[in-house]
């Protein structure tokens, strides 16, 4: 049984008594109320069809509140129209707090083909406890009363009414609500009001263009009314920021300003001096501490947040009331705002000036958008400022660590400080933040079938380390290492641990640091129809701190995690010298910073990452350049490697990187290609040709003399990248017992030099005829690209056939055929049939202009 669910159970346990004190409580029913202002629905109006879901649609949604009775009058009609809508639409239930609320039901009608049925005599309610919070530690007292009608049928009409009485009366009485105008299923007559006295004076604020209410005297008092209500659009978003709430809503209250909030909180947070045992506790932190008041407000912070653990009783009036600080000290749990309360109480204690702050953690400083009421806040932290310095300080956080100068503000934007003159919000300026390095070690082997090795190092700074910390402690250490295993075989399939997880903390720094070691089991996959060696090195993804978005026509802001700074490394440790060819990316903007670099020295390939966000959204304005720069940052998170089995370097290979021997060949090789070129050079096309006057070269003709220029260059790059000169490869192919015969291998390597070396010399050759303008040009030039048509096919078929490569699939690569028929087809018939082609290449050989 875990330790969470211990805990709740023994929560349930304390609270038996109140559950049982609640059931006592029956649900009520009498006379519908004779305050009600007269209102009068079109029973005979229908919705869209279309928009009917779940079976049913409500005819009639009236609500009318007497602020004066504080009574609330709710009046229902359900339409059933389908067999769903029997399964969904033939039960009653509502919400209440028998704390303060008196729950009265006035009648429960079935209508059916003209007659009504009474199904509130005789009704059996449950009453059932719904703490949807309890999960978090949070009982609030509130029930359901849940009645299930029996014999309902496909066109019902089941109308429904009932009356809550009673409010919160920690709020002295005064109105604060929220009504939304949105209904999630269609409401064809709908009304809503508020019945004040003409005194009262209520402030409204509409959201995304909502209505106002209409305000009209009836029998001597306000009402304040509605008549429309909207259908909630279906468009379903993800990732959207805690604070964003797109639907229409009217803000009604009676209170005036912050300072009024202010004065309203300072009355119920208000105390008597403290007991014995919060003196006890006192006298004993300032011994623990000597004279340093930051070391007291630190072991008072320490023991709150640890000691007393989080757990809120929040009925009735304590759902805004804290328990006295000698209660919590005694029962050692409390909600935010007991742990608060109990905290200001230490620190005052020792000089230290400390007030209670209202926050909340969804609106963060869109609370400044609300009307000033009680209920704009979710949670209550700590404002303290010690030798001029100001502290934002959450007690309800566990395992916070490190000096006092490195505690991280909270990020909750603005805050509503508890004191006799507050009179607006305080701002909560973020100076000191977390930071997150990882690094990542692979090592590759040399050998297919071999595992390979992974090793993760991370650290977590400032309040990501208290974040981490306090999830290690949730959690056994074999649950983590099952967690972070399952997290990388995502990545690289058949994985085990090599190592214990280690952990090592530095709670003095506030530093946690995690060390994880893995084996990657026969790490390399061949590829059957290449026969390489593949491997993927993937990165952490950031789409939990960038999600990823499709839809560039996103109208609503995206939510990215802030603040959030990354460091983060992927070593890779080849078994040879790799090249890479990888394009750094750099995106900075107003909403966050993404650097990649990667670097390649030795047999070691170093990827990296740097992630930093500067807001906690991405507005809608900027969503298409997001979608783009996403889509970047997510090709960045991979990097493919393939490995030659031939040209993998042999343990005791030498440092020497030239093959000499194949050096000289080629030199040979030159020199006999040069002198066959000279000869060629004087051959002619006889009988000459008079007069000897050849037109310049100009027209198409410009462009074959580009390429002409460029050829003997990109001859003599592909000859230097042969890899019959690398030394580590001939050895290595030496050594090879599973390519057959391996003098014929060798062969093939010096043959492909020696044609390498023919195509440079006649690449040569070509331009100085082209340039003389001699008439064995033509000729020449097609013989060139058949030669190297022939050479291309019959290299890609053997270097197949040994190594496992081929481009002869991909026609758009350099070394495809493709290339030089489609020269050949072009330029042979324009010097065949151009008559200015036929006009220019008409020289002979000097010699023979002589003669």
């Amino acid at each position: 049984m875990t330790r969470t669910l211990k805990q709740i159970l023994l929560l349930l346990l304390a609270l038996v008594p109140a559950v049982t004190q609640a059931r006592q409580k029956p649900v009520n029913t009498g006379p519908t109320p004779s305050w009600l202002a007269p209102w009068q629905p079109n029973l005979l109006q229908k919705p869209n069809a279309k928009h009917v879901s779940d079976g049913y649609y409500l005819l009639v949604a009236e609500t009318q509140y007497q602020a004066e009775l504080k009574s609330g009058y709710h009046h229902y009609i359900r339409q059933i129209v389908s067999e769903a809508g029997i399964q969904n639409g033939s039960q009653i239930s509502v919400d209440y707090d028998p704390q303060y609320e008196k729950l009265t039901f006035h009648h429960i009608t079935i209508k059916r083909d003209g007659q009504e049925i009474n199904r509130l005599a005789g009704a059996s309610f449950k009453v059932l406890q719904q703490e949807e919070d309890l999960s978090r530690f949070i009982y609030s007292g509130t029930y359901t009363a849940y009645l299930i009608l029996e014999d309902v049928r496909k066109g019902d009409q089941i109308e429904y009414s009932y009356s809550l009485t009673g409010t919160n009366p920690i709020f002295d009485n005064k109105i604060d609500e929220e009504y939304y105008q949105v209904a999630s299923e269609p409401v064809v007559n709908f009304y809503r009001n508020i019945i004040t006295r003409p005194d009262r004076q209520l402030h409204f604020k509409a959201f995304n263009q909502a209505a106002l209410p209409q305000q009209r005297s009836w029998n001597g008092l306000t009402v304040y009314e509605w008549h429309s209500i909207n259908l909630q659009d279906g468009d379903n978003f993800s990732n959207l920021p805690s604070w964003y709430n797109p639907f229409a809503r009217v803000q009604v209250c009676e209170y005036n300003n912050w300072q009024e909030i202010a004065q309203w909180a300072q009355r119920i947070n208000t105390i008597s001096p403290p007991g014995n045992a919060v003196k006890n506790k006192i006298a004993a932190l300032k011994q623990q501490a000597g004279t340093s008041q930051e070391a007291y407000l630190q072991a008072a912070l320490r023991f709150v947040q640890d000691d007393i653990r989080y757990m809120g009783i929040e009925m009735g009036e304590y759902s805004h009331r804290p328990n006295t600080p000698d209660k919590v000290l005694t029962q050692r749990f409390g909600d935010c705002k007991d742990k608060s309360l109990l905290f200001c109480t230490l620190l005052n204690a020792d000089g230290i000036n400390a007030h209670m702050a209202y926050v909340n953690t969804d609106l963060k400083d869109g609370v400044s958008q609300r009307l000033p009421s009680p209920t704009a806040f979710n949670h209550a932290i700590v404002y303290a400022t010690l030798k001029g310095k100001t502290y934002w300080l959450d007690a309800t956080l566990s395992y916070q660590r490190g000096p006092l100068t490195d505690f991280c503000e909270p990020e909750y934007l603005l805050a509503l400080v508890i004191t006799d003159t507050t009179t607006q919000l305080t701002p909560i300026r973020k100076i000191n933040s977390g930071r997150i390095v990882i690094r990542e070690t692979i090592t590759l082997p040399g050998e297919e079938g071999q595992d390979g090795t992974l090793t993760a190092n991370t650290a977590w700074y400032r309040e990501d380390a208290d974040g981490q910390r306090a999830a290690m402690a949730a959690a056994s250490l074999k649950d983590k290492e099952s967690t972070f295993l399952t997290f990388y075989r995502k990545f690289y399939g058949d994985m085990a641990l090599k190592d214990s997880l280690s952990l090592r903390d530095s709670p003095d720094s506030n530093i946690l640091r995690t060390h994880e070691s893995y084996v990657i089991h026969r790490l390399w996959k061949k590829d059957s129809t290449t026969n390489k060696l593949l491997f993927s090195v993937i990165a952490q993804s950031p789409s939990d701190i960038l999600p990823y978005v499709t839809d560039v026509n996103r109208k609503v802001p995206l939510a990215i995690k802030y603040p959030y700074d990354q460091d983060y490394q992927i070593i890779i440790n080849t078994p040879i010298e790799w090249s890479l060819e990888e394009t750094p990316l750099h995106i900075k903007n107003d909403y966050y910073q993404f650097d990649f670099t990667a670097t390649q020295a030795g047999k070691q390939i170093v990827l990296s990452y740097s992630l930093k966000t500067f807001r906690d959204h991405i507005p809608a304005a900027y969503m298409p350049q997001y979608a783009r720069e996403i889509k970047e940052i997510q090709k960045t998170t991979s990097l493919d490697l393939s490995l030659k089995p031939a040209l993998m370097q042999p343990a005791n290979g030498p440092a020497v990187r030239g093959n000499w021997l194949a050096i000289v060949l080629a030199c040979c090789a030159a020199a006999v290609f040069a002198h066959l070129a000279t000869r060629y050079y004087r051959h002619s096309v006889l009988p000459v040709q008079y007069p000897l006057e050849p037109l310049p070269i100009g027209g198409w003709l410009s462009l074959l003399a580009i390429g002409l220029v460029f050829s003997p260059m990109y001859e003599l790059m592909f000859l230097c990248k042969a890899d019959v000169f690398n030394y580590e490869i001939w050895s290595t192919v030496s050594a090879r017992r599973d390519m057959g015969n391996i003098s014929l291998v060798q062969l093939y390597l010096v043959g492909e030099m020696i044609i390498r070396v023919f195509l440079l010399c006649y690449s040569v050759l070509l331009a100085v005829l082209f340039f003389n303008r001699r008439d064995t040009f033509p000729f020449a030039l097609a013989t060139y690209y058949f030669a190297t048509t022939l050479y291309l096919f019959v290299f890609n078929k053997i270097n197949s056939h040994y190594f496992g490569e081929s481009t002869q699939g991909n026609l758009l690569d350099t070394n495809s055929i493709l290339w030089p028929l489609l020269r050949m087809a072009l330029w042979v018939p324009y010097l065949l049939v151009s008559p200015r082609a036929k006009a220019t290449f008409i020289m002979p050989h000097p010699a023979l202009q002589e003669d």
